[in-house]
């Protein structure tokens, strides 16, 4: 329904263009989020890098992802336009996919420079395109506009659950190379579908402000893309005064979003603490199904898509019936959500059992949990050696890679508590001569993790395959809490990341003026990149030193102290924009009143 103001003969619809952004913006968070969903376990398995490191690196990477922004929008705003930018901008992006899969640590730390890049020059660019789109093509229309990023911020959402489920079942059964080929090839396909409503977008002209001498007109020119550039001659009062405009907006806006950051910093640890948590301390059985840990984070998505159109829905009658729900109280109420989902976290985390440190043996057969010695130092293992008292793994070729940190060796055996002798042939376990569960606990296992006989049947030796040994921290499965703790945050968060991060991309748009809104919208999105930077980076480390409980309880009050702050910056927000909302309505009845005359 279109709003008094808009035009009679303006259409009620959404515009064609809606559709590429739509189904460009899917695939691309499809490849986006399907490949951090792996990353951190990636690291780990396969780059050797510890867990506390992983969820620094994880943390720098989301970091830079969501710098770029500043880059793209100045980019987009004074050279490319916002349409080259972005197809500019996504070639490395597919390109980078490619390579993140090598499982080499240079080429995927290059790679996921070039990715954080071109996701991160995208984000501002699509969203203020879309939305210069329903200026032109649907003017008046701000209710239809704000229902577009509604379900633009959905089809991110689709596409990220899609992903999120994928891709830890596509690693687990091919392994993470053919697994990064998913998001690889969803990126070119983003970048096609993109390309192709090219004439549906809202043109786009590139405005510079030249000081010149009274009465002198620069001529127009095009950028390098084409696009026209209208330069317009002002005084160096006039280029001042510009500039204040553009401070003043920051500084009216830039308090609001620094409070965002905390909110953020929560939200972006679902890539990391959140699953280092759920893999160790949680029963990720589903509906009677065993789930990988770092596939939970799906739910996130899944939840954005059953509450966001209920959220419009919500909206729109509110609206209607003359309630309409400020911006700072969406946020605010975010902010209370984001600290209860926090203190969920934390009771699970008490009511779970106690980390102990255990040796994982793995082999295609699947993965014994043994006791460990205190003592046991598995790079220190050579030759035909045993590791620890506790754990009688004895072999004559243990070769450790210090890359990875773990040991593997092709043909050994582990000795059981109760006598029975595990044999390791061609880097494979002997399933032939298996004892039954019942029997592997009473030798010493503690937790059996093998596959079934259908699963052991379709298994092929390979020459290269090898058994290895690694440390793990582990917690008896009868002392593991239901995953379902782990869902019911991931709902209360994610009503919160609809009530501030739909709120606040829009809102980056709205309070904008005309010449810089993506690079407003970049500072929108480089609020992510310091939330990333000065608090994920150093304070996940913290998750390694800390209970689980006590690290999700820390930031639970953190969010309590944010509510506090919030409330003054929110007034004072309120009152800038009704200022600026006086001004512009005062400026539209003067310019009426000289046409009149």
């Amino acid at each position: 329904m279109p709003s008094a103001s808009a035009p009679p003969d303006v259409p009620t619809g959404h515009p064609p263009g809606f559709w590429f952004f739509f189904w460009g913006e899917f695939a691309e968070r499809c490849s986006y989020y399907g490949m951090r969903a792996i990353l951190a376990k990636y690291m780990i398995d396969k780059l050797g890098v510890a867990e506390g490191d992983a969820g620094t690196f994880m943390s720098l990477f989301i970091a830079a992802c969501y710098f770029f922004p500043l880059l793209g929008g100045y980019i987009a705003d004074n050279f490319l336009g916002k349409y080259w930018t972005i197809v500019g901008f996504s070639v490395p992006y597919v390109v980078a996919q490619f390579l993140v899969g090598m499982e080499d640590k240079y080429i995927v730390f290059m790679s996921l420079v070039l990715l954080a890049m071109g996701s991160g020059v995208i984000k501002p660019n699509i969203s203020t395109l879309m939305g210069l789109t329903y200026d032109q093509q649907r003017p008046g229309q701000d209710q239809l506009r704000t229902s577009a990023f509604s379900w633009f911020y959905m089809a991110i959402n689709i596409g990220a659950w899609l992903s999120q489920m994928a891709m830890p079942l596509l690693r687990n059964k091919y392994g993470y190379q053919v697994a990064f080929l998913f998001p690889a090839g969803l990126m070119a396909l983003a970048l096609v579908i993109f390309a192709l409503g090219k004439r549906f977008y809202g043109k786009e002209r590139i405005e510079r402000k030249v000081v010149t001498a009274p009465g002198t007109q620069p001529p127009d020119g095009r950028t390098i893309t084409g696009l026209p550039v209208v330069y317009k001659a002002v005084t160096p009062e006039e280029k001042q005064s510009d500039f204040k405009l553009k401070m003043e907006t920051l500084s009216r806006i830039g308090l609001l979003f620094l409070t965002v950051m905390f909110f953020w910093a929560i939200f972006d640890q679902s890539a990391s603490t959140w699953i280092f948590f759920a893999d160790t301390y949680m029963d990720c059985t589903l509906f009677g199904i065993p789930a990988p840990a770092d596939a939970i984070q799906s739910f996130n998505a899944l939840f954005i898509i059953i509450l966001v159109p209920i959220s419009v829905f919500l909206f729109k009658s509110l609206d209607r019936a003359g309630m309409r729900v400020k911006a700072t109280q969406k946020l605010a109420l975010g902010f209370i959500l984001t600290g209860l989902s926090m203190a969920i976290m934390s009771v699970a985390g008490s009511l779970a059992g106690a980390k102990q440190e255990m040796l994982k043996v793995t082999t295609a057969e699947g993965v014994l949990v043994l006791p460990k010695a205190d003592a046991s130092d598995l790079s220190k293992v050579s030759g035909t050696a045993k590791v620890g008292t506790d754990v009688p793994v004895s072999a004559t070729d243990f070769a450790f890679d210090e890359k990875k940190k773990k040991l593997s060796f092709t043909n050994g055996t582990i000795a059981l508590k109760n006598g029975q002798v595990l044999t390791v042939s061609s880097g494979h376990l002997v399933t032939t001569a298996l004892p039954d569960a019942a029997g592997l606990t009473a030798g010493g296992v503690a937790e059996p993790l093998l596959k079934s006989g259908e699963e052991l049947n379709s298994i092929k030796p390979d020459s290269k395959d090898r058994a290895t040994l690694e440390s793990i921290g582990w917690v008896k499965p009868e002392e593991r809490v239901t995953v379902w703790w782990q869902v019911f945050a991931y709902l209360i968060i994610t009503v919160a990341e609809i009530l501030i991060s739909v709120t606040g991309l829009e809102l980056a748009f709205v309070a904008a003026p005309k010449t810089m809104k993506s690079f407003v919208t970049g500072c929108w999105l480089a609020v992510v990149f310091l939330a990333n930077l000065l608090i994920n980076a150093p304070i996940t480390r913290l998750y390694q030193h800390l209970s689980p409980s006590a690290y999700f309880a820390m930031l639970g009050g953190a969010m309590v102290v944010v509510v506090v702050v919030f409330i003054p910056i929110a007034a004072q927000f309120n009152r800038a924009m009704l200022r600026m909302k006086e001004a512009e309505d005062a400026a539209k009845a003067a310019e009426g009143n000289t046409e009149a005359v």
